[in-house]
């Protein structure tokens, strides 16, 4: 946390900061930043090996973020930054399970300058944790962001099984409220995303099977990037857990709302580490909303998280287990078998039936 920063603000604790650690892939290095300075953001950045970040605290800490991090002489090859923007609360009036852009209850949350407090899963420093107060009265909540990078050797035991890379981490968040009034509360998340390149990202989706917690048929998400260049993508399946065993009981599914490209930052909003590591920023967004109609979702727990990876490569979803596939063979197979088999029954029994009544009475 903070590394190399020997300022005051550095080391007060529950003060907005800056994490970050790196990973080695070939000759390259992949660099994560986390900051909750300003607009709360995780970004994946990737150079040559043997160079590092230079980060200007004074310049950070006193918003100005233009040039306050670097590569020394160097440029990245590839980044890639999610902002979480804010955090939508409104009033299901209908339990449509839809947000409306036109709904008069919706209220925002500017995720900015949140206190971070810091934890680490099983004393390993690459596997942070992060738990941000919401101290808007009406909401007296925590979201709590875990970073998992790399996230190869727990996905099995932590995640979902999201394809994961060298060059992606897992990103999971929770949202716990406790202080709200209408049992029809849901809530909603705006992210943006930067990366380098004019080209934009489009959203897709494609159906998907198999999944350990939580098995069926899914609709799997992926924002990636249309540069040729440089390449990136987030990928998640559309559903939201009401506890983190993530048992199949307590969950349902998100609302993922139309991707749109070439936003405008808003200077008095939209301030944070990305204005350091991109000079025309090219922005992307999208919304989510958790819970579909007349589930009744948030009100039964008051939490909820969703799950993401996102990397500098186009992910792709898992393969289908083998044993899953064979179930869908058998479970094709067995009813077409039973209707041959049938089949082939009736048959013969109308054959011998004709066969027998064929004949004339022989009489004595």
């Amino acid at each position: 946390m903070n590394p190399g920063c020997d300022l005051p603000q550095c080391k007060t604790p529950d003060q907005p900061a800056i994490f970050y650690a790196n990973h080695y892939v070939g000759d390259d290095t992949i660099h994560i930043l986390y900051s909750s300075l300003d607009e709360l953001t995780i970004s994946i950045i990737q150079t040559k090996k043997g160079y590092g970040p230079h980060i200007n605290y004074t310049a950070l800490f006193n918003r100005n973020y233009r040039d306050s991090i670097s590569f020394g002489d160097t440029t990245p090859i590839n980044s890639l930054s999610l902002i979480l923007r804010r955090l939508l609360r409104f009033n299901d009036i209908n339990d449509t399970g839809y947000l409306n852009p036109n709904d008069t209850t919706i209220q925002s949350y500017w995720l900015n300058d949140l206190s971070t407090n810091i934890t680490y899963r099983d004393n390993n420093t690459d596997q942070p944790s992060f738990q941000l107060l919401l101290k808007e009265k009406d909401i007296n909540g925590l979201l709590t962001i875990d970073i998992n990078y790399p996230g190869e050797s727990i996905r099995d035991t932590k995640f979902p099984k999201l394809r994961s890379t060298p060059k992606s981490y897992f990103l999971n968040i929770a949202l716990k409220a406790d202080n709200y009034t209408s049992p029809k509360t849901r809530f909603a998340m705006e992210y943006y995303i930067i990366q380098l390149g004019v080209e934009g990202t489009q959203l897709s989706t494609s159906k998907y099977i198999d999944d350990q917690y939580t098995p069926g048929i899914f609709n799997v998400w992926r924002v990636e990037s249309l540069s040729p260049i440089y390449l990136s993508s987030m990928l998640w399946k559309p559903v939201v857990y009401q506890s983190d065993d993530r048992s199949i009981e307590k969950n349902t599914l998100m609302n993922v709302y139309n991707l749109s490209n070439k936003i405008n930052l808003q200077p008095l909003v939209d301030q944070g580490i990305f204005i350091a590591l991109y000079k025309k920023p090219y922005v992307s967004g999208f919304n989510v909303s958790f819970g579909r109609a007349n589930d009744g979702f948030f009100t039964k727990s008051n939490y909820t998280f969703i799950q993401f990876t996102a990397g500098l490569e186009i992910l792709q979803t898992d393969s289908i287990k083998q044993f899953v596939t064979l179930a869908l063979l058998l479970s094709l197979a067995i009813p077409c078998l039973v209707a041959v088999i049938a089949f082939i029954f009736i048959m013969k029994r109308r054959c011998t039936r004709q066969n027998t009544t064929s004949y004339d009475i022989i009489d004595d």
